[in-house]
């Protein structure tokens, strides 16, 4: 069956006029990669096509080909000639619903993702959940449809495996992750280069806050869950971007002793954006039940405003309801 997709897949966007991609919501390495890779793969075949971002593009990300493909206007949605749609990484049916509105007509979805909780909201679906990232799923593409990725295609595909891979160091690593990194490699795929920019180009101002965070680090006593928590004031003072400070989950997975992790960052408008890891727990089922998404032993939900104040006191409450879903 996953062939078949994947043949499936291939058929439509060869078919197709004037398709536009959907990255996540949320920006990152994996979404951005898998939609610029495969914006490559039709550019090369003389179709130019918009890949759709919520936000501008954070600056880790810059550096990836294509990048200037991307665009934040939702009017490209009110292009009656659209005839194809493709979502990547994307679990939140209702982001991708509030989008399709805007369409003049209802052009086929293609869904490609990874994380166990996609709800198979498209016309096709390729949601391989033993994938270890949307960009390893894409490759899987390019190989069942005998394509050999550029170079340009092999480094945004490195970017999506290296991001959700934590650079092969977390629960995600495994014989597909490395393996489709070395054909990547081969391919031409600067590796060094995703390294670089994604992990080695923290600032001064968002390392003081990552500071700021450890020296917040607490135990949830009846679990035995580690949490801490990121405030907006502590953005605002720093002049950062919510985005600069994005990371921290993963590196405290990998220096914490313990079997699950929150990092709770406070945004500007008073929602709480919980990030959970977890070696031991499905998370996944617990970001579910407050509304979010993401895989088994890393996933996140946003937690509305007002009901909890972002403080020791109200992250320990907000912990224990999180683990009692698991409990």
């Amino acid at each position: 069956m996953e062939t078949f997709v994947h043949h499936q897949i291939h058929d439509l966007l060869m078919g197709a006029h004037h398709p536009v991609f959907i990255c996540d919501e949320r920006i990152d390495g994996d979404s951005l990669g898998s939609s610029l890779a495969m914006a490559h793969f039709l550019k090369g075949r003389g179709v130019t096509v918009p890949v759709f971002v919520s936000a501008p593009i954070p600056e880790p990300y810059r550096f990836l080909p294509g990048i200037e493909q991307t665009t934040t206007s939702r009017e490209i949605f009110q292009d009656p000639n659209i005839d194809l749609v493709v979502v990547f990484d994307c679990s939140d049916a209702e982001f991708v619903r509030g989008l399709l509105e805007l369409t003049p007509h209802h052009p086929t979805i293609v869904n490609i993702d990874h994380h166990a909780t996609n709800a198979r909201y498209g016309d096709v679906n390729q949601v391989l959940v033993d994938s270890p990232a949307t960009a390893e799923v894409v490759h899987r593409f390019f190989v069942e449809n005998h394509i050999m990725p550029s170079r340009e295609m092999a480094t945004c595909l490195l970017t999506g495996i290296c991001f959700d891979t934590t650079v092969f160091s977390n629960s995600a690593t495994g014989e597909r992750a490395l393996g489709a990194a070395s054909e990547l490699m081969t391919a031409g795929g600067r590796i060094q280069d995703v390294i670089r920019h994604i992990y080695q180009s923290r600032s001064v101002s968002a390392l003081r806050i990552w500071g700021e965070a450890l020296s917040r680090l607490s135990t949830h006593g009846p679990s035995g869950a580690v949490f801490t928590f990121i405030t907006a004031s502590d953005l605002e003072k720093s002049d950062l971007e919510p985005d600069e400070v994005d990371g921290l989950s993963n590196f405290l997975q990998l220096v914490v002793d313990a079997h699950t992790l929150f990092v709770i960052r406070e945004t500007p408008t008073g929602e709480w954006k919980v990030s959970m890891r977890s070696s031991e727990h499905d998370v996944a089922s617990v970001a579910k039940a407050f509304g979010g998404g993401g895989h088994k032993k890393a996933a996140g939900f946003v937690h509305p405003k007002g009901s909890l104040m972002c403080d020791e006191s109200g992250c320990q409450a907000l912990v224990q309801k999180a683990m009692a879903v698991i409990e």
